[in-house]
């Protein structure tokens, strides 16, 4: 089939790559993409590698959804982040999360009104892994004369005023079977029986599994430092993080972490990826990742909220770490996420009520989480962190160290951690405390085996 070279261009901007193209083509500005939306086809998809939409019908739901997601937003600038990875410097006022809870000029904000009070701050010089800012997640400011470039010569920075945001594509929601699966980290709408038309393979709740510790305190948020891995997953469905939540005990959270997860990461789907979350009912029709809907406010116009993280662990060798906060702003203030120091933006209070986390919090959470979709009748192989059960000590299990959370009177507290996991045989947690890490634990394991993990 002849492909024109404005065909190939589309299909590199909204496709991402995925199809073959003869010749090179311009990457596409926002608005560009936008006009071309309608000329993309079910038939352009369904039957490509990895594209798991389930019919037409399902594929136009999808192109509806990118529509009215990019309704009003602006785009100042853009680039090419990495091959077939887009990123639209958007106007911070114009981003979805603005336009829906109406943010002005007038009401703009960029912090909490005030940092957590710590009387105990952590010695860097003593913790024994590198930690910082990730270059796969912050970008450099674009007045410095440093800033990377991408093929065609643009400039890897958003602009004071804009945010970063990585431009949603056809090919990322079509790896999913439907709008619903795309959405949800439940992998399906929430915890609910799906109509017959949704049924079967879809990822269940009862399909995740844990090794976690958690504290029942009321807190305006919690604190980690989360050790990055490149975790394996068998099934390009299934995913592995490791995070923090804060909750009312599951019906309403805030969560953020890194990710591996394959069918979402469809551009360097192997690597760990900075994710944001939220749900309002339990994981049922609320929720979405990162930016991906209008619930979520970005503020910094450096943090690559879904971006790659680039400085992993390894094996007995170098160890990787990056810093956590989900923050409230007092009791009348919103939930604000920062990685590495970096303030990225915000819940607003008014996604939540008053039953649930509008005021405060009544439980942190620390740990791991990964897909289990029992591939050929067994476990799955995929790694809880590095592969590597908790005994195996630091530089080959995972963990997380420092981890504090915010009381009510906004100052760092120690939690009293209660470790849980769904079978130790697979995946397993030990928690502990030193005088440079404070309160941690290590967790993982490698999945199937046939004696402990079958």
């Amino acid at each position: 089939m002849k492909i024109s070279i404005h065909n190939t261009a589309l299909a590199m901007a909204l496709w991402g790559g995925g199809i073959a193209t003869t010749a090179a083509a311009t990457s596409l500005t926002l608005e560009q993409s936008l006009a071309n939306l309608n000329t993309e086809k079910a038939a352009n998809y369904i039957g490509h590698a990895d594209v798991q939409v389930r019919d037409e019908s399902e594929f136009l739901r999808m192109r509806v959804y990118l529509q009215k997601h990019y309704h009003g937003v602006v785009a100042r600038h853009h680039f090419e982040l990495e091959p077939g990875q887009f990123v639209d410097c958007v106007d911070e006022l114009s981003q979805p999360g603005a336009q829906r809870h109406q943010i002005t000029r007038k009401n703009w904000v960029t912090a909490p009104s005030s940092l957590p009070k710590d009387y105990e701050p952590v010695d860097e010089a003593s913790v024994r892994d590198k930690h910082g800012r990730d270059p796969g997640i912050f970008l450099l400011s674009s007045e410095l004369p440093n800033v990377e470039r991408d093929a065609e010569g643009l400039k890897k920075s958003c602009a004071s005023g804009t945010i970063p945001k990585l431009r949603l594509t056809l090919k990322q929601m079509t790896a999913f079977k439907t709008l619903e699966h795309f959405r949800h980290k439940i992998g399906q709408p929430g915890k609910q029986a799906l109509p017959t038309v949704y049924a079967s393979p879809a990822i269940s709740a009862n399909d995740h599994e844990y090794a976690h510790a958690y504290d029942w305190v009321t807190n305006w948020g919690a604190e980690s430092y989360l050790n990055v891995w490149k975790s394996y997953t068998e099934k390009a469905k299934e995913f592995s993080l490791s995070q923090i939540w804060v909750t009312d005990g599951g019906q309403e959270t805030v969560e953020a972490g890194w990710q591996v997860y394959r069918n979402r990461h469809v551009f360097n789907p192997k690597y760990p990826y900075f994710f944001i979350y939220s749900t309002q009912d339990g994981y049922n029709q609320t929720g979405c990742y990162d930016l991906e809907c209008n619930d979520f406010i970005q503020t910094n116009s450096s943090v690559v909220i879904g971006g790659r993280w680039t400085n992993l662990s390894v094996v007995g060798g170098a160890q990787y770490s990056t810093k956590i906060l989900i923050q409230k702003d007092g009791t009348t203030g919103h939930w604000w996420i920062a990685v590495d120091g970096v303030y990225a933006g915000y819940y607003p209070r008014s996604l939540y009520d008053t039953n649930g986390i509008k005021n405060q919090a009544d439980k942190v959470d620390f740990g791991a989480e990964i897909v289990n979709s029992t591939p050929h009748s067994r476990h799955t192989k995929t790694d809880m962190g590095s592969g590597y059960k908790p005994f195996s000590g630091f530089g080959y299990a995972a963990y997380q160290r420092n981890i504090r959370y915010v009381n009510t009177s906004n100052q760092y507290a120690t939690p009293s951690l209660t470790e849980a996991r769904d079978d130790s045989g697979c995946y397993d947690i030990d928690t502990g405390y030193a005088n440079n890490w404070k309160t941690y634990f290590y967790f993982g394991g490698e999945g199937y085996n046939v004696s402990i993990c079958p």
